[in-house]
């Protein structure tokens, strides 16, 4: 639990809004989802979708 709580801390200091790791995963998520959606359902791409997700909600914040 502790080392959560250190990785919580250093998104908030990253960024400059703040944000818990949950609530980026969610974020993440959802992205990933529309991104599925998008190209209309087809399966055999999850890990391309939420690569793809994860880049854009971290330039969305500003983290590396």
């Amino acid at each position: 639990m502790e080392k959560k709580e250190r990785k919580t801390e250093k998104v908030a200091k990253e960024s400059t809004i703040l944000i818990t790791l949950e609530k980026l995963e969610e974020e993440i998520r959802r992205r990933a989802r529309e991104i599925f959606l998008a190209r209309g359902d087809a399966s055999g791409d999850a890990l391309a979708d939420w690569l793809r997700a994860e880049k854009e909600i971290k330039k969305k914040y500003e983290l590396s």
